[in-house]
């Protein structure tokens, strides 16, 4: 299966509403709407992994949360687990999501930690 990374099937703006630490591991949560999937809220937990010769908060792995609220009312849910890569205060974050109503998603992020936003992308996986 090949994913044309320049062609999402949906995509979506997020607000990040909080962000804590607590050692290696940053929780985020946000919110924001997301087309075909109505107003989203998540938590996702960054945690840090070492790699020699780099800088220490440069990747590692996402895992967490979403539940959104569809535009007819109805309610979904999914766990996301993936990982990330950080260059200052931007992040890339890479995972699948496999949601209730049967949706399978290969999801990117693409994460302003100083404006606290974020802009979705996601690609069908059926």
């Amino acid at each position: 299966m090949n994913i044309d990374l320049s062609n999402p099937d949906g995509q979506g703006i997020f607000a990040i509403t909080a962000i804590q630490h607590k050692g290696q591991v940053m929780t985020a949560h946000m919110e924001g709407k997301v087309e075909g999937y109505g107003l989203v809220r998540l938590t996702h937990d960054y945690e840090h992994i070492s790699n020699v010769g780099h800088d220490g908060r440069s990747g590692g792995t996402v895992s967490g949360t979403a539940e959104a609220i569809l535009d007819n009312g109805g309610v979904v849910s999914t766990p996301h687990m993936g990982t990330f890569t950080r260059d200052g205060g931007k992040m890339t974050v890479y995972f699948t999501d496999y949601v209730t109503n049967g949706d399978f998603n290969f999801v990117r992020f693409e994460v302003d930690l100083i404006s606290k936003s974020s802009n979705v992308s996601f690609w069908s996986l059926k």
